[in-house]
């Protein structure tokens, strides 16, 4: 039976986890136990951040996605980036600068429901998007808590530090 406390079980475990065992973690967990309902939120104009759970050490976040909606080429801060597809279908293309300074796109894959994606800033860049005609949910684990990235200007064809913020913030205690 599907619940939203089963993702109480999700924070206990990588509360009391170090960094290392996150990977085995999330690819293991039964997401299936779980109902996202009360966490979402829609926009029609861009995809949104719905924070479930954020302390010192890492942060769960929500993101739901209409069609075709992407986010900008981005990098994590210096932090780690677990992207866990709960429905729908995504693309992750990713980035790399070359040696004359030039962002080049490096690589593409689709993900599929149940598939688990890792990012950091020794990999490069990347950017996701809602590749099908549906809507999309995602569940993003940062670690530690992600404040601010540098996210690319298409219109400078640069760099620039953007603040990140949440659509909506459901602080869910490990004791509820």
């Amino acid at each position: 039976m599907k619940s939203p406390e089963y993702i109480q079980q999700l924070i206990a475990l990588l509360s009391t986890s170090s960094i290392e065992n996150y990977n085995s973690i999330l690819k293991n967990f039964d997401f299936g136990t779980v109902d996202f309902k009360s966490y979402e939120s829609w926009s029609s104009q861009h995809y949104t951040r719905n924070c479930i759970y954020k302390d010192a050490h890492f942060e769960l976040i929500l993101l739901c996605w209409n069609s075709n909606q992407e986010t900008t080429i981005h990098g994590h801060d210096g932090e780690d980036c677990w992207v866990y597809l709960v429905e729908g279908e995504m693309e992750e293309v990713f980035y790399a600068i070359d040696n004359d300074h030039n962002l080049l796109e490096v690589g593409a894959h689709k993900i599929l429901p149940e598939q688990l994606t890792f990012m950091n800033d020794r990999l490069g860049f990347h950017k996701l998007r809602n590749s099908h005609q549906g809507t999309s949910i995602s569940l993003h684990v940062y670690a530690k808590p992600i404040e601010r990235c540098v996210s690319f200007d298409e219109t400078s064809q640069q760099f620039v530090e953007k603040k990140l913020s949440f659509d909506t913030f459901k602080q869910l205690a490990l004791n509820d």
